[in-house]
C-alpha cells in the first residue's frame, strides 16, 4: 500500500465520479416528489428520461471499472481484493437491472399518488444498495491505495439526498 500522488489522481477520479452519480440521483429524487406535488411539476415520463440518465451514467461507471480502472489498480497493488472487485462487478448487472425496472415503473403506471409512492420506495431501496456498493468500492480503494486513514473516502448516503 501507498500514499502517493498518483494514488490521489485514481482517488480523486472515482470521488469525481460518484459525486456526478449523487447530483444525478439527487435530481431524480427531486422529480419523484414533484410527480404529486400541488403543482405536479414533473410528470412520470420526465421522472422515467431522468432515470434513463442516471441509468446511462451508472452503465458508463461500470463499464470504466471493468475495463480496468481504478479499482483494477487498487488490487494490482493489493492482490487479496481481488475476491472483493470480481463481488462489485459481479453487482453491476443487478444494480442496472432495478434502474431498468424503475423506468417501467415511471412509464407504464399509473400518474397517482399511491404509484408515486411506490416509485419513491423503490428508488430508496436503489439508493441503498447503489450506497453499499460504492462503500465497497470505497474499501478497495482504501486498502489498495493505503489512502491516509480512509476518512476522505467515507461515502454519503444516496438517500440523504
Amino acid at each position: 500500500m501507498c500514499d502517493n500522488a498518483e494514488s490521489t489522481i485514481y482517488v480523486n477520479h472515482v470521488l469525481v465520479e460518484h459525486r456526478r452519480l449523487h447530483s444525478m440521483l439527487h435530481k431524480a429524487r427531486r422529480a419523484i416528489e414533484q410527480t404529486s406535488g400541488p403543482d405536479r411539476d414533473v410528470t412520470l415520463q420526465q421522472v422515467a428520461a431522468i432515470l434513463r440518465q442516471v441509468r446511462n451514467e451508472l452503465a458508463h461507471h461500470f463499464a470504466e471499472e471493468e475495463a480496468g480502472g481504478c479499482l483494477e489498480e487498487a488490487v494490482s497493488r493489493c492482490p487479496r481484493l481481488a475476491t472483493a472487485l470480481k463481488e462489485i462487478e459481479r453487482e453491476h448487472p443487478a444494480l442496472l437491472a432495478e434502474v431498468d425496472r424503475l423506468i417501467a415503473m415511471a412509464e407504464d403506471g399509473p400518474a397517482d399518488l399511491q404509484h408515486r409512492i411506490m416509485i419513491e420506495r423503490e428508488f430508496d431501496e436503489l439508493c441503498t444498495q447503489l450506497h453499499a456498493h460504492e462503500a465497497a468500492e470505497y474499501a478497495v480503494l482504501r486498502d489498495g491505495f493505503g489512502v491516509a486513514n480512509g476518512d476522505e473516502l467515507v461515502p454519503v448516503p444516496f438517500a440523504e439526498f
